[in-house]
């Protein structure tokens, strides 16, 4: 039988196993120790020997576990054992317990193992406690990626404060809403119940003012901006405190309790401990974000300084980057995957920048040069293979020339050992080359070009790239955002054309004048 939390002390479910193991030291012991009163009586020494089961019962089982073994005990001591054992020329007299040393020795057995059990309950809560604080600050030592942190903020507040449910809200100046940013433990339907604003909060008003406010039942009190919802969702009591970081406030976090509780002096000095973490950890992403930004901008001006050489390929890398970042969405890709992607799409023609100007035309598969351009990508991983932060981002620099099929360069990678990234970057950058053209005055129209794309599915492209790739840029064609070249007399069946390139058996009959698949990938 499992056992349950008691008096605020939460204990992890036993088998039946566990429980009898741990049961075991206790009835052994108190059969030890009722066999040394027997001899001498329950005036020896050997009658306080009694706690050292109730006490370990306390720390194993809580109070119910210590009730139950010190009236054990006190039942191993009834009237029927001697309160004293005399030995007197020869005779041996036995001196009975009253009534009263029973209920005395009693009532001390039951103390200790209350005693015990609080003791150990305090214990392990200020145990869980550091435990929780310290998970909150690894995380905001090891992440600078403010949802990670803040939702691991969330989720050890509730496990700290044995809460129903954790709220952190931040500030939109703009609007003057409370906006969330991260919980744990509310349903999605609590959620959508309204936005929180400032100005219509007179809780919220009082916490962004830096006092900390709890309230016993949010379905009743009338500074509660939502009591039909918090009676929906079943919240009580909850405590609200401001997210302060240096001389301004960012925001507001809540606790929800399961039932009505007055939270206690430490329990809001610990939740202070949480919301001091999360304003720490706002403050060091938006100095990492403000200095991404930074190393953003400054490589971006460094490409379009590089773009500047070939002016065929002015701005390339900036419409490469929208594209692929359209083109991440739709594929799924996380936060940091984009970002990754964002910086190696505006930093993937680097190479470019040892290569001699006469040679950057040079892509004519008959020419010399040729081979010199060819080289860009593996420059490109010169130039950036010193820089540590670089790392996330190289395989775009390297292999964004490689094909599915292993006829491209600089290593003639195939398939999925093409990184994926790279392998997202060559569809968006053969695309966007067919409609901003580096040789032919005559851009190709999106329509013709999205074609071409779908034309290397299988070989020149990832299968599944394309398809994604198709569904971006469909209605980006039909609403005129793309807009180079004339329009092709046979417009795509789009869907025919999706599903033939997830399958892999794109037909080139029908197709009109195509460029080969192969010259696409090199341009």
């Amino acid at each position: 039988m499992p056992l349950s939390k008691w008096r605020g002390r939460r204990v992890r479910p036993l088998k039946k196993r566990q429980i009898a193991l741990r049961i075991l030291p206790i009835i052994v012991s108190i059969g030890i120790i009722t066999s040394l009163v027997a001899i001498g009586g329950t005036k020896s020494i050997a009658v306080h020997f009694f706690y050292l089961p109730i006490i370990y019962a306390g720390f194993v089982f809580g109070d119910r576990g210590a009730i139950a073994t010190a009236l054990l005990a006190a039942a191993a001591c009834g009237p029927w054992m001697p309160l004293d054992i005399v030995v007197e020329g020869g005779e041996t007299t036995v001196v009975a317990q009253t009534w009263w040393d029973v209920a005395v020795r009693t009532a001390i057995f039951y103390v200790m193992g209350i005693f015990a059990s609080r003791v150990s309950s305090a214990i392990a809560r200020r145990a869980r406690e550091m435990q929780n604080l310290y998970e909150v600050a690894r995380t905001v030592s090891s992440s600078l990626r403010i949802r990670e942190v803040l939702d691991t903020i969330a989720h050890q507040a509730v496990s700290a404060m044995d809460a129903r449910a954790c709220t952190i809200r931040l500030l939109n100046p703009e609007t003057g809403e409370l906006e969330r940013a991260a919980s744990s433990g509310l349903s999605e339907a609590y959620w959508s119940k309204g936005p929180v604003t400032v100005t219509e909060s007179a809780i919220d008003e009082r916490v962004m003012a830096g006092e900390v406010v709890a309230i016993l039942d949010a379905q009743t009190d009338e500074q509660w901006q939502y009591p039909e919802a918090a009676r929906q969702e079943g919240l009580t009591s909850v405590l609200s405190l401001p997210l302060r970081a240096r001389d301004s406030i960012l925001g507001v976090m809540r606790i929800y309790a399961r039932r009505k509780r007055k939270f206690t002096p430490d329990e809001v000095d610990l939740l202070g401990a949480f919301a001091h973490s999360a304003a720490v950890g706002i403050e060091n992403a938006k100095l990492y974000e403000e200095a991404r930004r930074g190393s953003f901008e400054t490589i971006r001006a460094l490409t379009i300084a590089i773009e500047a050489r070939d002016s065929a390929t002015y701005s390339h890398s900036e419409h490469v980057t929208e594209l692929a970042d359209d083109l991440a969405h739709e594929l799924g890709l996380d936060e940091q995957q984009r970002e990754a992607l964002r910086f190696g799409c505006i930093l993937h023609d680097i190479g470019k920048i040892g290569i001699e100007e006469r040679m950057l035309d040079a892509r004519d598969t008959h020419d010399a040069q040729h081979v010199f351009y060819r080289m860009h990508p593996l420059i490109g991983r010169s130039i950036l293979k010193p820089v540590s932060s670089a790392n996330e981002f190289l395989p775009v620099v390297v292999y964004h020339h490689e094909r599915w099929d292993g006829r491209g360069f600089p290593e003639g990678l195939e398939g999925e050992g093409i990184p994926l990234l790279a392998r997202l970057v060559a569809v968006v950058d053969s695309f966007e080359r067919a409609v901003n053209p580096t040789e032919s005055p005559m851009p190709a129209h999106p329509e013709e070009a999205l074609r071409s794309i779908l034309r290397g599915s299988g070989t020149a492209y990832d299968p599944e790239i394309v398809a994604a790739f198709a569904r971006v840029m469909r209605p980006k064609i039909d609403a005129g955002e793309i807009d180079y070249g004339m329009m092709p007399e046979d417009p795509l069946d789009i869907e025919e054309m999706i599903e033939d390139a997830l399958n892999g058996s794109l037909e080139r009959s029908g197709m009109g004048e195509l460029p080969d698949t192969e010259e696409v990938a090199e341009e």
